[in-house]
């Protein structure tokens, strides 16, 4: 009896490794004013290239400049932990201020809002359907310790007041992905 239950054991330890592990899922609390919804259509990733989603947003609120919102991303390879760097300025693990990462790199988030929405500021309350919107993982990923191989995860918050007492957390995203090197 032991021996089936350490085979089955071992049979489904097998199996988990050859699923891949792709979701895209709101991690804001109950009542976040910004939520997201949706899929990641690419598994796996290619890089350089590009994660293709279909992304929908719901913000009960509007984004102005100057509001002082920042988004907060924390990108890590789920096999050893690593924390991938900031890339460019925007990829990776990055902390930047929404309404100026809009205009300073266009390239990496205009994409994922809908293309009738201009990718600007003031962004207004409303829900925002992107069934087209992707990620680019570009050249600069492939040198990244340990090699782009792998599973990983992003979290991506908006913030208001980060760092103060009063810091709140407005939207969540969670992604989960594989990368392989094209």
């Amino acid at each position: 009896m032991k021996f089936l239950i350490v085979a089955a054991l071992l049979v489904a330890t097998v199996s988990a490794k050859s699923v891949k592990i792709t979701s895209l899922t709101n991690c804001g609390g109950p009542g976040a004013p910004i939520t997201f919804s949706g899929s990641i259509l690419t598994d796996p990733v290619p890089v350089p290239g590009q994660m293709k989603m279909d992304l929908t947003t719901v913000a009960a609120v509007a984004a102005t400049a100057g509001d002082g919102l920042q988004v907060r991303k924390v990108t890590t390879r789920t096999a050893d932990n690593f924390e991938v760097p900031c890339l460019n300025g925007i990829a990776g693990t990055c902390t930047v201020d929404l309404c100026t990462a809009l205009t300073t790199y266009p390239e990496y988030i205009c994409s994922i809002f809908p293309p009738d929405l201009p990718c600007s500021c003031p962004i207004a309350a409303g829900t925002y359907n992107a069934p087209d919107a992707f990620v680019t993982f570009d050249a600069e990923w492939l040198a990244i310790n340990g090699g782009v191989n792998g599973d990983y995860t992003t979290r991506t918050e908006v913030v208001s007041a980060l760092g103060a007492p009063n810091e709140l957390v407005l939207g969540c995203i969670d992604l989960a992905y594989t990368l392989v090197a094209a």
